[in-house]
């Protein structure tokens, strides 16, 4: 089966009638006769979408959503309305109410399965985008509604048009309405659509003599970088059902099935842009909080979970090329006497200063990660052993050569750090884990030496 839909009509007849079309698609259909059964139902079924008639026997399909909202488990499923009539204000209140869309019947097969198809994409993609929130713990930050609110009154909105006065004559309704930064396109202004700052959200109408040109604009504005996450919605001018679900299956994310309507279009707009605003902030909040995953929050730099995967795929790519590449461990001497004498904040200002200064010197291919208190360790790709030898003499005169200004001391103070390097690559059979060990060995070896010092490999010496 391709999903679940949870069925809600009164009538027998009609839930029949409707379980058959959702068959035929391979969809599994599961019935239910009332308002107060949908919780239940819901629960024991968990749909991927709902499907109910705009009228039941103890409410209405609002009643349904408002049911829904109550449990956060169901409260993101979608919901398609089915009316025996065609109200215009009905529609717009079930509308208003949250619900996805209003359908007229007997239900249009072609148009509920697109419809059907558009709301399960849309709903898997945000599923995604949760998923990997949760999956980020404790480094993603809550949602913000101030954020999206504040979003949603700075929002711009595209309108394109086959004639420039549909277009201005939209602009001049809506304007009246909303708050959106409006502003009006041709149908073939692909690059005006483009340009930056790109519009939140591009309304497309498709009349007889647009419909293609407009149904390809639409699945080019989906699939370029630019504009894949604009909201587009399509509209039919006049209505037309076939031209509505081939906008939806070419990925608009909504249509006006009845043609403009500007309540109608306004409450499409605002419940669309709010989606994406909080989709945006999802991704937004799962970037940042791989990222926070990854780095030191003292010294901006990599950290032990990053560098490791990091050192496994220059040493695959090594093994790939022949390349040889360098690992070094460096360690701040006497750091806990930094600490005693001068505080913990100036032990985190050398921690930042020392890292700034290391970061300066390697090249922008390098890694350089803080893998423990005041331990480091630097990643060279593709360095030979003249290199690795040049590049450890240098970090080790970065932080000695110029003494450290710190609170809590009137005075410059001297730091030193010694490093253990090694190399790896060239044919080398040495798993990571054991180039790691070695590198650490020659930090020792750098330390009992005297410190302030760099041990290399002979070949390193002879090289540099």
């Amino acid at each position: 089966m391709q999903g679940t839909i949870l069925v809600i009509d009164g009538v027998a007849t009609n839930r029949i009638m409707l379980k058959v079309q959702l068959a035929a698609a391979y969809y599994d259909a599961v019935p239910a006769g009332s308002v107060a059964e949908v919780l239940q139902a819901a629960r024991s079924c968990r749909p991927d979408l709902v499907l109910t008639a705009m009228s039941l026997p103890d409410g209405t399909a609002a009643d349904v959503k408002r049911a829904l909202a109550g449990d956060e488990a169901l409260a993101d499923l979608p919901v398609i309305a089915v009316s025996d009539w065609e109200g215009h204000k009905a529609r717009l209140q079930a509308l208003a109410a949250g619900i996805d869309d209003v359908l007229q019947q007997p239900v249009d097969d072609v148009i509920l399965q697109a419809r059907i198809r558009s709301l399960l994409r849309a709903r898997s993609a945000s599923e995604e985008l949760n998923l990997q929130r949760d999956a980020s713990h404790g480094f993603i930050l809550p949602l913000c509604d101030r954020a999206c609110a504040e979003d949603l009154r700075n929002a711009t909105v595209a309108l394109v048009a086959e004639d420039p006065r549909t277009a201005a004559a939209w602009r001049d309704l809506l304007s009246a309405r909303l708050p959106f930064a409006l502003r009006t396109h041709a149908i073939g202004d692909i690059q005006g659509l483009m340009q930056a700052p790109v519009a939140d959200a591009i309304v497309i109408e498709l009349n007889e003599a647009s419909a293609g040109p407009g149904l390809r604009l639409l699945a080019d504005l989906r699939a370029r970088a630019a504009t894949r996450k604009s909201v587009v919605i399509a509209v039919p001018n006049p209505a037309d059902p076939l031209i509505a679900a081939e906008a939806l299956d070419r990925g608009a994310h909504d249509v006006l099935q009845t043609g403009f309507d500007v309540e109608e279009l306004e409450l499409r707009l605002t419940a669309q842009l709010q989606h994406k605003f909080r989709n945006d902030q999802l991704r937004d909040s799962v970037r940042n909080g791989l990222r926070a995953a990854n780095l030191d929050p003292m010294t901006g730099l990599y950290n032990r979970r990053y560098a490791k995967p990091f050192l496994d795929r220059v040493a695959h790519s090594a093994a790939e090329t022949g390349e040889k590449y360098a690992v070094m461990l460096a360690d701040l001497d006497h750091f806990k006497r930094i600490n005693d004498l001068y505080g913990h904040p100036a032990g985190d200002a050398v921690l930042i200063e020392a890292a700034r200064r290391m970061q300066a010197v390697l090249r922008p291919a390098d890694l350089l990660a803080r893998v423990g208190g005041e331990e480091f360790m630097a990643v060279l790709p593709g360095a030979d052993e003249a290199e690795a030898g040049r590049t450890a003499i240098s970090l080790c005169n970065a932080i000695n050569g110029t003494p450290f200004q710190l609170p809590g001391s009137s005075e410059p103070v001297k730091v030193t750090i010694s490093i253990g390097a090694v190399m790896g690559g060239a044919g080398k059979d040495v798993s990571t884990a054991a180039l790691v060990e070695k590198a650490d060995q020659a930090l020792y070896d750098a330390k009992n030496a005297g410190r302030n010092q760099v041990t290399l490999p002979s070949e390193c010496t002879q090289a540099a």
